[in-house]
């Protein structure tokens, strides 16, 4: 759980960087296509950087598998125990995971905004914190309804919206790492076939 939540440490505060971004976008006055065109660059700005960022995970992840795979040999060579770093090593979902880890603030407040609201209360401020740190995915929800700025107005339910971060970052880490594991896996098979064509089989 560590692991996950360290790497998940860099989407997270990416994510209020570019909130402060949707905040500004949100502010234009009137001019809605300009405020979705610039909401889109937004949201695909933060993805190229964290994708960026998993992909090189990704690659990482794939050479330390690899080292940790001569450590194995070696345990099973000597019988000397060797220390291996297991909760790096790569595995296809750890990348999803990074992705969603940097969701648990959303899903703790949506889901705390959910309880006040069926135990009866009024307060909507959890839903708004909610989709003010996420507001990059948000945004997309809000426009049209006349409250752009004014969260205090926004209908309880609309926050739910915000929930679209989960399967958006997923996929975009989870993708991105799987993309950069692949990437050093091809160049080592690559290697093997090269050693294969000089020295045989």
């Amino acid at each position: 759980m560590k692991y996950y939540f360290k790497q998940s440490v860099f989407p997270f505060i990416y994510i209020i960087f570019m909130a402060f971004i949707a905040i500004g976008i949100q502010t234009i006055n009137g001019l809605l296509w300009l405020k979705i065109c610039l909401a889109v660059l937004n949201l695909g700005l933060y993805g190229v950087v964290v994708c960026s960022v998993a992909f090189k995970e990704g690659q990482e992840s794939v050479k330390v598998q690899m080292a940790n795979d001569l450590e194995r040999r070696e345990i099973i060579r000597t019988g000397e125990d060797r220390p291996l770093k297991l909760r790096e090593e790569y595995k296809p979902y750890k990348g999803f995971l990074f992705g969603f880890f940097a969701c648990v603030p959303l899903i703790l407040l949506l889901l705390a905004h959910t309880i006040i609201h069926f135990a009866g209360g009024t307060y909507v401020g959890l839903g708004a914190i909610a989709a003010l740190i996420y507001n990059m995915f948000f945004i997309f929800f809000n426009f049209g309804t006349g409250a752009e700025g004014e969260a205090a107005v926004v209908p309880w339910y609309l926050y739910y919206g915000a929930l679209v971060a989960i399967p958006v970052l997923m996929l975009m880490t989870g993708i991105s790492y799987i993309l950069g594991a692949k990437k050093i896996m091809r160049q080592q098979e690559m290697i093997r076939e090269k050693q294969r064509q000089i020295y045989g089989e």
